[in-house]
């Protein structure tokens, strides 16, 4: 993953709006695609992907059943493609990304998509993609000081 992913990446969780939080996302877990892609983890790939579909799409609905069609997308298409109890930590990172994309906003918005950070911290640890837990671990920090700024904003700070 090149410098320019990381940083997309990076100023996603640094958005305080939602709507670019969204934007970032799209164009950062395509980046992801191609990483996973290139590991030849292809459960990974497979959600990263369905992933940016879904970032782009929440940004233009927050219909339930756009929401429940990605959710039973990205089971149906990871189930036949597990090798391991390991590629069951994308589809749960994409399940809790999705809830928190369409049905989120705010502070709630990014906690649950910390819940999806730390599947994917632990997928990419267990797959050894160094740059995989590096990256992760750093959107994990800077969402959480996001977390924390919004909370200081929402309470008049």
């Amino acid at each position: 993953m090149g410098l320019a992913a990381l940083s997309i990446g990076v100023s996603a969780f640094f958005q305080k709006d939602d709507q670019k939080l969204r934007y970032f996302l799209t164009v950062f877990t395509l980046f992801m695609t191609v990483h996973f892609l290139m590991l030849g983890q292809w459960p990974g790939a497979l959600m990263a992907f369905l992933g940016s579909l879904r970032n782009y799409a929440s940004s233009k609905t927050n219909s339930v059943k756009v929401m429940y069609g990605f959710i039973f997308s990205a089971w149906v298409l990871a189930i036949p493609n597990m090798e391991s109890l390991i590629h069951l930590l994308p589809v749960i990172a994409t399940t809790f990304g999705t809830v928190a994309v369409f049905r989120m906003k705010g502070i709630q918005l990014r906690l649950l998509m910390s819940m999806g950070t730390l599947c994917w911290l632990t997928h990419n640890y267990l797959v050894f993609s160094i740059g995989g837990v590096l990256v992760e671990s750093l959107f994990l920090i800077i969402n959480t000081h996001t977390m924390f700024k919004l909370s200081q904003i929402k309470k008049g700070n």
